[in-house]
Formats: structure tokens, sequence, C-alpha cells
């Protein structure tokens, strides 16, 4: 397992793990200076379809990652029904209307149902895939969706890359004050790297990073109301990385995938948006109220 064999390296004096951790982090920097800058800009200067695109392509790539990692021996007609009805269920979110989707619901159950009976090998694992199916639709095709909506709402630019930058700031800040300053580790079990030290540098950081922005392109919305949004932020932000991270621990994996080199796959690109995004998009309309 990947996490018996880092640990040993730490515990290893002599091992070469500083080494290799020092070439993971120039690939993570080379890989963010290349993708960050257009992918803002995109944010702040593409037409919304553009966007809404490559969150698309995003809850795409997850659910092909995620059918990876959680159902590796499924059949392929089982992992591209899974991953189908996630993108279906994310256009129909976005773009449908309300009253359909409680059918969509039921047809999806309902069509899982049917094609596990007609494709399962062995029944005893059926309803364990059938829930692992479930879940990977509404866990990354129903919540990033939420992005979307952020997006179509008054100033939705502005809220969007609050959203990102927020979320990032927390991000690179738990990784940062976690390494300095972390002892107490926050739960081994899943993560052993995170601590209470990190989980705390992620809340500061969301905050003072949340604060700034706001008073620069959000100037309309109140600072303590800021802070407490980006609190909540922070620690959905944490929340998300360590769900994704005990999805991996399942799968006894140490990247959802390669797809960004230094960074993994894309799950774990956006796991920190997962429980972060909703909950911007479902305080929006109060934090509108004050909108000029």
């Amino acid at each position: 397992m990947w996490n018996a064999e880092l640990n040993s390296e730490i515990r290893n004096p002599n091992s070469e793990f500083k080494r290799h951790m020092a070439k993971i982090e120039k690939k993570k920097v080379w890989t963010a200076l290349i993708i960050i800058p257009p992918f803002v800009l995109l944010i702040a200067l593409g037409p919304s379809i553009l966007f809404t695109l490559m969150v698309l392509i995003t809850i795409l790539l997850g659910l092909l990652e995620f059918n990876n990692l959680a159902l590796p021996q499924s059949r392929q007609i089982q992992r591209l029904t899974g991953i189908s009805l996630g993108l279906i269920l994310s256009i129909l979110f976005v773009y449908g209307e309300a009253r359909s989707f409680s059918p969509f619901l039921v047809l999806t159950l309902l069509l899982l149902c049917v094609l596990y009976m007609a494709t399962a090998e062995h029944l005893s694992s059926v309803i364990s895939n059938l829930g692992i199916t479930l879940f990977g639709i509404f866990y990354i095709g129903f919540l990033l969706s939420h992005i979307i909506l952020i997006r179509n709402q008054t100033d939705g630019r502005a809220w969007v890359l609050f959203l990102i930058i927020t979320v990032w700031a927390g991000d690179i800040i738990a990784l940062f004050s976690g390494t300095l300053f972390g002892k107490h580790k926050l739960y081994p079990k899943i993560s052993p790297n995170k601590t209470y030290e990190g989980l705390l540098g992620a809340i500061v950081g969301s905050v003072v990073i949340g604060l700034l922005y706001a008073s620069l392109f959000l100037p309309y919305l109140n600072k303590g109301v800021c802070i407490l949004v980006t609190i909540g932020m922070g620690i959905l932000g944490q929340l998300g990385d360590f769900t994704e991270s005990m999805i991996k621990r399942s799968a006894q994996v140490k990247d959802s995938g390669s797809l960004f080199p230094g960074h993994g796959g894309v799950l774990d690109r956006i796991d920190s948006f997962l429980f972060s995004t909703p909950f911007l998009f479902y305080l929006l309309p109060f934090l509108l109220k004050e909108t000029p």
C-alpha cells in the first residue's frame, strides 16, 4: 500500500523522500503556472457558454476517475451508464425545470436496477455497486454543477472567482501551515499528513483572502457576513478534501489520476469545491440582497 511505503520513506533518514518531494513540488509549480492564468482569464473574460462547457468536461472527467477508482471490476456498460447519468443530471439540474428533476431521479434508480439485474455477474456485490454508482452521480455530477448556477447569478463572474480564490487560498495555506507547524494529527486513518494546525491555516487563509477579494470586487458584501461565509467555505473545502482522500484510501491509490503532473487527477483538483460550491450557491440569495 502506498501509505506504508510513504511512511517507511519518512522514517528512513537515508531515503530520497525529500528529493522526491522536491521534484513533485517543481511539477506542481510549473503545472499551476501553465493552467491557472488561462483558467482565471476564461472565468473573468470568457462567455458563459464556454465556462459551462469547461465545467461539464470537468464533471465528465471526474466521473471517469471516480468510476475507475470505486468500481474497477465493474463492466464497461455499468461505468458508462453511471457516467452518462451523472452528466445528464448536471445538465438537467442547471437547465431543466424543477418539476422534471424528480422524475429523472426515479428513472435513474429504475434504469440502474434493470442494468444490474441484466449485467451483474455476482449478486453479492449488486447493492454495494448500486450505492457506489448513485453516490458518484450525486457526489460529482450534482454537487459541482452548482458552480454553473453561481456563474449565472448577478455578478456571477465575481462570485465564481471569489469561490475559487478563497478555497484555493485555504488549500495553499493549509499545506504550508501544516508543514511548518503541524504536530497534532487531524484524522490519520484517512489522511496521515493533515493536522489541526493545517485546518486552522485553511480557515485563516480563506478568511483573509476572501476579505481582501471581497473588498476589491464585492464591496457591497458586509465584512462580518464575509467572514462567516469564508469560514464555512474553508471548513467545507477541507471536508471535501477529506472525503476524496477517504475514497482514494478505499481504492488503495495515492492520486485519483495523473492528468496534472504533480497535482494528480481531476478529482484531486476539484475535491475542495464539491461541498463549498453548493454552500455558497444556497447562501447567494441572502448575500445578493445587498447588491446595489
